[in-house]
């Protein structure tokens, strides 16, 4: 894909344009490699982000190789601020190996938790649509008892530590939710398209209802990542739901036009004051760069195509836009 097809995507060859401009040279690939690669790399991503306008940044410490940046060497490089969110399997799958039954190993994973938040963690972020379905399903103690001693088996086997299915991936998730509740911590939730190893019938939205309506998660702040194709149904969650958020990282900048057609779609139902931004960005400062000023452009063509159609004025959709280019993940994240 990423040699015979992704050079041919809208979004491949828009962000190319838009590198080539910033860099002042020829929109192709070999020119654009040859003038960023002349930079001083620190420099060169620090103007990049500058560019972006960023505050703060939200890391997801769960993906890191062992060569990546921790969050105060990225800090340093960039002078950014940098804020982590947990990676809940990546932290709970660290843990299997010092408990003798599921039980313990949940007790674990909550006391790491809290542990992070003593740290300055800022929110937890759950996979689980990558590892099973997000139509959640409360495991009976039979059912999680056996995946668990069939994970410790694996691993005594020399199996990689890799949790999957439901019973573990929901047992998790709950169990999460119910420490993020205590923690008062925002629960981020992968939702929609991602990388192929997730079956994407699996990954609505519309699965996570328990924690929409079972009175023990009252009160708890999910935000809803990436969303698309699902946006209408995430939109939808935000308009009823009061502690449910979205973002549309991923589909800006990878679905390229579709992303702005997403984010006009989500604000037909989803709240100004519940929608994020967000990049989902990685590796490269030239993503954090696109997915920024694509994010902006998508917002606002969708809020001047409100005041064209009389739904907000201008000083309205001045106030949205702040709110979901800032305000709004102050609010929920707690951030100063």
């Amino acid at each position: 894909m990423a040699n015979q097809h992704v050079i041919h995507t809208a979004a491949y060859r828009g962000a190319l344009r838009r590198l080539a401009a910033e860099l002042g040279c020829d929109p192709d690939e070999a020119t654009v490699l040859a003038h960023r690669n002349a930079l001083d790399s620190q420099t060169h991503a620090r103007e990049l982000l500058r560019r972006t306008s960023t505050g703060t940044m939200l890391v997801d410490t769960g993906f890191a190789s062992a060569d990546a940046f921790s969050i105060t060497e990225q800090q340093d490089a960039l002078q950014l601020p940098q804020r982590e969110v947990v990676r809940l399997e990546t932290l709970a799958e660290r843990l299997v190996a010092h408990a003798g039954d599921a039980p313990e190993w949940l007790r674990l994973t909550r006391h790491a938790l809290r542990q992070a938040r003593q740290r300055g963690a800022v929110g937890v972020k759950t996979i689980c649509a990558y590892r099973a379905s997000l139509r959640l399903k409360h495991p009976s103690a039979d059912e999680l008892a056996e995946a668990f001693q069939n994970l410790k088996e694996k691993i005594a086997g020399g199996h990689p530590v890799r949790m999957a299915g439901n019973a573990l991936c929901h047992a998790l998730l709950f169990e999460a939710a119910r420490e993020c509740l205590q923690l008062d911590l925002p629960l981020q939730v992968h939702c929609g398209f991602g990388d192929p190893d997730e079956d994407l019938a699996e990954a609505s939205p519309l699965g996570l209802r328990p924690l929409f309506v079972d009175a023990e998660f009252r009160g708890l702040n999910v935000v809803l990542l990436h969303c698309y194709p699902y946006h209408r149904e995430a939109a939808y969650l935000c308009s009823v739901f009061p502690g449910v958020y979205m973002d549309l990282s991923l589909a800006i900048p990878f679905a390229s036009i579709d992303g702005t057609r997403a984010m006009a779609e989500s604000l037909g139902l989803c709240p100004t004051s519940k929608l994020f931004y967000a990049s989902d960005a990685s590796r490269y400062p030239e993503v954090f760069f696109v997915a920024a000023m694509q994010y902006r452009e998508a917002l606002a063509d969708a809020l001047t195509e409100l005041i064209d159609r009389n739904v907000l004025t201008a000083r309205d959709a001045i106030a949205a836009g702040t709110a979901v280019l800032a305000l709004n993940a102050r609010s929920v994240y707690q951030l100063s």
